[in-house]
C-alpha cells in the first residue's frame, strides 16, 4: 500500500507559477507536479511515488534535460519516480492500452492522488473511469483529484488547484443508486449515505439538519428493503410508510450539494413505496409482490402471493389475519377448493355447510384457483431447493411468476371485492 501521484506531462513550455490549494501555497515552480509533491509535503503527508505518463513529445520538452522535471523531482529523495510511455495516437486501441497502464499502477489498497492537468481530450473521463473501475477491483482509496489552472497569458502567475475529489461521489451515487433501482438492494447505497454523513460532521464537527434527515432515509430503506427480502408481509405497510414520511422531510429541507442527487433517485423510489404503505394489506401486499418480482426476489414474490390469498380468505370473512388458528382455517378452505377445482384425485373429506359455502364461492375463480395450485407447487420447488421429482428450471420458475402475475391480481381483487 502506498500513496502514488499519477500525472499527465504535457508539450507546452511552463511558466514559473504559484499555485494554490485550500489556502495554502506552493513554492513557485512550472511544474504543477512538484507543486502538488510540495503542497502534500507542507501537511505532513508523504507521496511514496510518482507515475508520469509522457508522450514522446512531453519527454523532449519536459522530461529530460537540465532544469525539466525529471531532474526537478531528484529533490524529493523520498519519492520514487516512474515513467510510462504512452501514444499520442488516437484510437480505440490506444484508449485502452492507456487504461491498462493506469490500471497496473494501482495495487490493492494503494492511495492514489491524481492530477489531470495537463490530461488531453478524452483523458480526464478514462482517468476518473481507471479510478473506479481500481476502488471496486483493488480497494483502493482516492486521496485527491485535481487540476491545475493555467494562463500562460496573464502575468500574474497565481493559480489555484481545484479539487474534483467530489467527482468521485458522483461515482459511487451512480453505482449505488443503480444497484438500488435494478435489484432493490439497499444495503450499498444505504452503508455510502452514512459514511459520507460521518466524513461530513466530522469536517464540520457539527451535526446539520439535511444530514439528520438523510440518515434517518438510509436507515427506513434499509429496514423496508429487509422486510421485502424476508417476507415480513405484516410489517410491509407500516415500514413503507415511515419510509415515505422520510422521503417527503429530505424533500422538505436544502440538501448539500453531495446529497443533490439524492432528489432524482426520490422521484423513482418514492413512486413505488407509495402503494406498499397501502392500509389495506391486500393493495399492500399486491404491491410488495410486484416490487419484489420486478426486482428478482421470485422466492419472495411465490410466498407473498401464496400467503396473500389467505388474508383475503380471512379479511372477506372477518377473520384474524394474524391468528394462527384462522390462517389455518382459511388454507384448509383453499386448499379444498383447489382440489375439487383442479379434479385432484384422493379422499375430500367433508365439509361443514358455512365452510361449504365459502368453497363454493372460491369455485367462482377457476382461473385464480389454477394459478394459485402451480404457484403453490412452485413455491414447495423452490423452498425445497429443487430436491423433488421433475423439478422445475430457474428460469421456467421465473417464467411462470411473470405469466401468472397480472391474472392472479385481477381474479384475486375481484374476489376480495373491497374498493
Amino acid at each position: 500500500m502506498a500513496r502514488k501521484l499519477i500525472t499527465f506531462l504535457g508539450t507546452s513550455k511552463y511558466d514559473i507559477c504559484n499555485y494554490e490549494l485550500n489556502g495554502v501555497k506552493a513554492n513557485p515552480t512550472e511544474y504543477i507536479q512538484e507543486a502538488i509533491i510540495d503542497l502534500y509535503n507542507k501537511r505532513n503527508t508523504n507521496i511514496n511515488e510518482i507515475h508520469v505518463l509522457l508522450t514522446k513529445e512531453a519527454r523532449e520538452n519536459n522530461w529530460d534535460g537540465a532544469n525539466k522535471l525529471y531532474e526537478k523531482l531528484l529533490k524529493y529523495p523520498n519519492v520514487k519516480i516512474h515513467a510510462h510511455d504512452i501514444s499520442s495516437r488516437q484510437d480505440i486501441d490506444i484508449i485502452w492500452q492507456l487504461f491498462d497502464t493506469i490500471i497496473s499502477i494501482m495495487e490493492k489498497e494503494d492511495q492514489i492522488v491524481f492530477d489531470i492537468t495537463h490530461s488531453f481530450r478524452y483523458q480526464p473521463m478514462l482517468a476518473l473511469l481507471s479510478i473506479h473501475f481500481a476502488r471496486i477491483t483493488k480497494d483502493v482509496q482516492v486521496d485527491g483529484i485535481y487540476y491545475g489552472v493555467y494562463n500562460s497569458k496573464v502575468e500574474v502567475k497565481d493559480f489555484p488547484i481545484i479539487d474534483l475529489t467530489s467527482f468521485v461521489d458522483l461515482q459511487d451515487w451512480i453505482t449505488n443508486v443503480y444497484a438500488f433501482i435494478k435489484t432493490g438492494r439497499v444495503e450499498s447505497l444505504s452503508e455510502w449515505i452514512q459514511n459520507r454523513e460521518k466524513a461530513i460532521s466530522q469536517e464540520e464537527r457539527r451535526s446539520t439538519i439535511d444530514l439528520k434527515y438523510v440518515r434517518q432515509l438510509a436507515k427506513n430503506w434499509q429496514e423496508l428493503a429487509s422486510a421485502l427480502q424476508t417476507n415480513r408481509s405484516m410489517d410491509l405497510s407500516k415500514t413503507a410508510e415511515i419510509a415515505k414520511e422520510s422521503i417527503e422531510a429530505v424533500k422538505n429541507v436544502m440538501l448539500r450539494p453531495a446529497f443533490t442527487p439524492l432528489n432524482e433517485l426520490l422521484l423513482n423510489v418514492e413512486s413505488e413505496i407509495e402503494p406498499i404503505a397501502d392500509e389495506d394489506p391486500i393493495y399492500s401486499g399486491i404491491a410488495a409482490i410486484e416490487w419484489c418480482f420486478k426486482h428478482g426476489l421470485y422466492q419472495q414474490s411465490y410466498t407473498m402471493a401464496d400467503e396473500l390469498m389467505i388474508t383475503a380468505i380471512c379479511l372477506k370473512h372477518n377473520m384474524q389475519i394474524n391468528n394462527k388458528d384462522d390462517r389455518k382455517w382459511a388454507t384448509n378452505i383453499l386448499n379444498r377448493a383447489i382440489k375439487e377445482s383442479q379434479k385432484i384425485n384422493g379422499s375430500h373429506g367433508e365439509v361443514e355447510d358455512e365452510d361449504r359455502r365459502i368453497v363454493d364461492d372460491l369455485q367462482n375463480y377457476p382461473d385464480l384457483l389454477k394459478i394459485l395450485h402451480t404457484m403453490k407447487d412452485n413455491r414447495n420447488d423452490i423452498n425445497h431447493a429443487g430436491w423433488r421429482n421433475n423439478p422445475l428450471s430457474s428460469k421456467v420458475l421465473e417464467e411462470h411468476f411473470i405469466s401468472m402475475f397480472e391474472t392472479y391480481k385481477t381474479q384475486l381483487l375481484n374476489y376480495y371485492g373491497k374498493r
